[in-house]
């Protein structure tokens, strides 16, 4: 256990387990150097010299702020799922960033059983439709893709009219607010990777945190956005 102050105060079992090689005193907490909020949402980082967030965030906020901001809020609905995967961490962090290549194959059978445009995929075939979407990385490996007029929230065909008509009427209200196009970023389908450890899938509500425990175990935590 850990004192207020992050001193690592008791073990269990220390004696049987360590006898007295266990230096308690360099195993305390490590204080977060830096913490700031993004609409809420809230980062830490260890390294004092790290830029400010807004800054770190880069163009990426920008894509970002019709979700976490012009959206009216947004809640993540716990507890978190909890999961053990056997791969480094920088793997799936880099799969949200925008991995296009898995879509043709891990996706194939969805891809090939819808009427969308981008049913021609599976199996990374052809190109994606011209337009139908962008890819953005920003300056401290945050970015993400874009698919336009995904359509946020749509979970159940017996929700679509209502969710649908939701989304209209809130984008016509965005696009005299924020402008055309960041009103379209909100209707859209967003996959995306805050470096190093958080990633989200705006139109299936996923947020995740990637918490490394070595070189090739990652702990996933998924929430319901």
């Amino acid at each position: 256990g850990f004192g207020s102050n992050g001193e690592l105060q008791s073990v269990p079992f220390e004696k049987e387990l360590y006898g007295e090689s266990l230096n308690k005193k360099c195993l305390g907490l490590k204080e977060v150097a830096r913490v700031e909020s993004f609409h809420g949402f809230i980062y830490g980082c260890f390294d004092q010299e790290a830029p400010p967030l807004m800054d770190y965030l880069g163009d990426a906020a920008w894509y970002l702020e019709p979700i976490f901001k012009h959206s009216g809020g947004l809640e993540l609905v716990g507890p978190p799922g909890k999961v053990v995967i056997k791969a480094n961490w920088k793997a799936p962090a880099e799969n949200f960033v925008g991995d296009a290549y898995h879509v043709g194959w891990t996706h194939a059978s969805s891809l090939r059983s819808g009427e969308s445009i981008f049913a021609s995929l599976a199996g990374n075939a052809v190109l994606p439709p011209e337009g139908a979407g962008l890819q953005m990385t920003s300056k401290y490996g945050s970015g993400m893709g874009v698919l336009w007029d995904g359509y946020s929230g749509v979970h159940s065909a017996d929700l679509v009219p209502e969710l649908m008509a939701f989304g209209g009427s809130k984008q016509e209200r965005l696009n005299k607010e924020i402008g055309d196009v960041h009103a379209r970023i909100y209707r859209s389908h967003l996959n995306c990777t805050v470096f190093p450890n958080n990633s989200m899938l705006t139109c299936s509500g996923v947020f995740k945190v990637w918490n490394p425990i070595d070189a090739n175990t990652t702990v996933v935590w998924t929430y319901a956005i």
